[in-house]
């Protein structure tokens, strides 16, 4: 059976309507007479009509994947004999190859390339053996890498794409080849409200140019970063070269960002930080085990809610008090649910404000039901072993101050990382320091998107108290952990010293 796959999701174009935004890259791309111009995904033709404007006599080739939208260009600009509109997929198309192979074609490249474009798994295939070292399963990554094989030496590339490539795991090949393979000239950082149409929930954009050179100029090259803007109007500044008393700039070494951890921009932290990340001895990987938790695969079927008051988008029903199990740590062979009609268990999920956390949301964990979550496609039993122990909670989705709690022997679902200590006498020193204000700040640098996950977790420095300190740090968090138990509210004097003596141990 063949699957048809929605348009949006085959193509996913994002065209580029912002003057803004155009004009900035248009700037940035510096075309000139004699130049071959690509833009390897057309659309609708945005950047050819502001390119055409710099000079009519520009030398552009437009490929384009989507037959309407190739159509349409051939129908605006047919008579125009220096546009050249061609119906291809750049990521496979063989002419391309052969233009890559002789050390690159074209001396300016400019696109708003697709982003999570669908790719079937046999094109899939084919795409990792081209692009080894890049994640298939998002297309602006191979835009750009494909796209930087074909700039001639010194050749320029100016393009907008999510702002993910900057820190995430999954990007760390397309970062070292960018890295090596050209010198980064200017990032600038947009919300993706600026971009009509568009407003990712997980990242912003970035408008990245880039020149390509060898590798000895490339590492030896200084990369601007431009960030905070609030309004569309802030990037006719940049543009101007206006910015500089209004925007953030950072600075940062080519050959310092190739030889930080993951070959990520640590951009929103200070060299200090950046030493810190970038030179620990020990990390929270190496003491503590980093785990992304359980889903039920329908929790409006297998959820309970305590109250009205505990938001829930997925309407899960009330609990009833005689369908929670009071008991539940003491039945034996727990990890294949419980027999009778008090079925229901505690399970951490979502954010908290802080070290403890309330029991809002139950679990239905009858025989049944386990068995369903460990059979069932949707459903994630997954690091089991963590369940009914205790550790920490993050949540998957951050806030501007990430807040950490303790998991008390409970499941926990897959909205958490689960971080457990394998030092048991470490698990309220960890709870205290990931409470702080300098490994928020850490944690903020290492992935400034809204992702939390495991992995970036796990590259948190770790710097180990002398002991006088680190009873001293673990007697404070017992404090405040009995005084949540009592008040349901820190005790701020507790919070402030805990976050003095955190402080102080990573400033040393």
């Amino acid at each position: 059976m063949t699957t048809l796959i929605p348009a949006e999701d085959l193509y996913r174009s994002y065209y580029t309507k912002s003057e803004y935004i155009r004009e900035y890259m248009i700037n940035r791309l510096e075309p000139a007479y004699g130049h071959k111009i690509l833009e390897p995904s057309a659309g609708d033709g945005e950047f050819i009509e502001a390119l055409l404007k710099t000079d009519p006599n520009l030398d552009i080739t437009a490929l384009e994947l989507n037959p309407e939208a190739v159509a349409a260009l051939k129908c605006k600009y047919d008579c125009i004999s220096n546009v050249n509109i061609v119906h291809t997929d750049t990521l496979l198309d063989t002419d391309l190859d052969h233009k890559a192979a002789e050390n690159g074609y074209y001396d300016r490249i400019i696109g708003n390339p697709p982003y999570g474009a669908w790719q079937n798994y046999e094109k899939r295939g084919e795409l990792k053996s081209r692009y080894s070292g890049s994640y298939v399963k998002e297309t602006y990554s191979l835009f750009l890498q494909r796209c930087v094989s074909l700039l001639k030496k010194s050749g320029r590339l100016t393009f907008i794409i999510p702002d993910t490539f900057l820190n995430l795991h999954m990007h760390q090949g397309l970062r070292e080849y960018l890295l090596q393979q050209t010198i980064m000239k200017e990032i600038l950082l947009i919300p993706s409200s600026f971009f009509p149409g568009v407003k990712f929930g997980y990242s912003n954009l970035a408008i990245i140019t880039v020149e390509r050179a060898e590798q000895e100029a490339a590492l030896g090259n200084m990369v601007t970063i431009i960030h905070g803007l609030k309004k569309p109007a802030d990037i006719a500044a940049v543009t101007r070269g206006s910015h500089a008393n209004t925007l953030q700039v950072a600075t940062m070494s080519q050959q310092e960002i190739y030889n930080s951890v993951g070959r990520a921009f640590l951009f929103q932290s200070g060299q200090r930080i950046r030493l810190l990340i970038n030179n620990s001895a020990t990390t929270i990987g190496d003491i503590s085990d980093c785990v992304t938790g359980f889903y039920s695969g329908d929790n409006s079927r297998f959820l309970r809610v305590a109250s009205s008051s505990v938001r829930n988008l997925s309407r899960c029903e009330g609990i009833k008090p005689e369908e929670i199990s009071i008991d539940y740590l003491t039945h034996p062979d727990l990890l294949n649910g419980l027999a009778g009609d008090r079925c229901y268990i505690p399970i951490v999920k979502g954010n908290a404000k802080g070290y403890l956390r309330d029991n809002d949301w139950f679990l239905n964990w009858s025989q049944e039901a386990v068995r369903h979550y460990r059979t069932d496609a949707k459903a994630r039993f997954q690091n089991a072993r963590f369940y009914f122990q205790e550790g920490i909670a993050l949540p998957l989705v951050k806030s501007s101050k990430v807040s950490a709690s303790l998991i008390q022997q409970q499941i926990f679902d897959q909205s958490i990382v689960g971080i457990f200590p394998r030092e048991k006498g470490l698990l309220y020193v960890l709870l205290a320091m990931l409470n702080s204000s300098i490994v928020n700040t850490i944690i903020h640098a290492i992935n400034h998107t809204a992702n939390n996950s495991a992995n970036y977790i796990k590259k948190i420095p770790f710097i180990i108290p002398p002991d006088s300190m680190l009873e001293r740090i673990d007697g404070l968090t017992r404090n405040q952990l009995l005084h949540w138990q009592t008040t349901g509210s820190p005790d701020l004097s507790i919070d402030e010293e805990l976050n003095r003596i955190c402080n102080d141990l990573y400033n040393r």
